[in-house]
């Protein structure tokens, strides 16, 4: 016989959990009758250290109060947005560099008319249509899908589908730049990322982390700067937030993230090519996720209309 109980009685409820406790009350540890899976090692870790985190916050507030005369005190951190960073290995930025060699280039497809990169001081400097419908647009596609997928659940628990519809090269040579600007989509929200697929010495020997711009060092040339705000590095001194970030081009690495973003990338001077690979995604709402956000009124309208779908179908 398996003897199981709560802690209190007010935990007797629907979808409480209840423990299971010998004779004597002791807690029962149970035992799996499956191997532990690495996914599902990882997963139990995770959760493991974010309840001792919780754990370890309600002491420190508990601890807070009892030193501070029953005082309470908590911090909430304010998320801004979520940018994403993939890393690809290089098994497949090699493909993918290869196909733009012998496809893209040769085809030379401009894409420069809708946008407002400034490279074009070498005569292979451009921007290039990337098409989604050959076999390797197509396999890109699924890829690029699934990673935007996944960045609107992991960043924002969005129950939405990411749908690339728009890809191109950017070849960059000596003095090309790319002014500040940000991207435009089909959809109310949209997403919009880079891959980096050819870094030049020049840029690649210079250090992740910018260091000082004085005594023109040239620490940012041929960097990514992102912004979402107008806060100097004084305001950020006086605890406002940070809203601007220089990022350093490395092979192989994907930055996602929202279409709004604004951005621009920074001349370099040197030998060599800044190669990347654009793309922006329309975002599909699921029914569910568009009834988060809806009245009672409108939910039961939604309801109404899919019942006289089904019916009509």
């Amino acid at each position: 016989m398996k003897i199981f109980e709560f802690d209190s009685p007010e935990d007797m409820k629907d979808g409480a959990v209840a423990k299971q406790v010998d004779e004597d009350g002791n807690k029962v540890l149970v035992k799996l009758n499956y191997e532990e899976t690495e996914e599902q090692q990882k997963a139990r870790v995770a959760q493991k250290n974010v309840a001792e985190l919780a754990d370890s916050e309600q002491d420190n507030e508990q601890k807070f109060a009892e030193d501070n005369h029953g005082l309470k005190f908590a911090i909430r951190p304010i998320k801004n947005f979520a940018i994403g960073k993939i890393e690809f290995p290089l098994g497949i930025i090699a493909e993918v560099n290869e196909h733009i060699d012998n496809v893209i280039i040769p085809k030379s497809d401009s894409f420069a008319d809708g946008l407002v990169g400034q490279l074009k001081n070498d005569e292979k400097s451009a921007q290039l249509d990337f098409p989604l419908d050959d076999e390797v647009g197509k396999q890109l596609e699924t890829v690029f899908n699934k990673i935007g997928t996944t960045y609107l659940k992991g960043g924002y628990d969005r129950d939405s589908k990411a749908e690339v519809f728009q890809c191109w090269t950017n070849h960059a040579y000596a003095g090309d730049y790319n002014p500040y600007h940000d991207h435009g989509c089909q959809t109310m929200a949209g997403l919009s990322g880079f891959l980096w697929l050819k870094v030049p010495d020049c840029i690649e020997k210079l250090d992740e982390v910018p260091t000082s711009l004085h005594n023109a060092s040239g620490a940012i040339d041929g960097f990514t700067h992102l912004v979402w705000g107008q806060n100097s590095r004084r305001d950020v001194l006086q605890l406002r937030g940070q809203t601007e970030d220089f990022v350093k081009p490395i092979v192989g690495v994907m930055l996602v993230f929202p279409n709004w973003l604004k951005h621009q990338v920074m001349p370099f001077f040197g030998e060599g090519e800044r190669r990347s690979i654009a793309m922006n995604w329309n975002v599909r709402d699921s029914d569910e996720e568009l009834m988060k956000h809806m009245s009672e009124r409108e939910k039961k309208n939604l309801e109404k209309i899919k019942a006289e779908e089904e019916v009509s179908s």
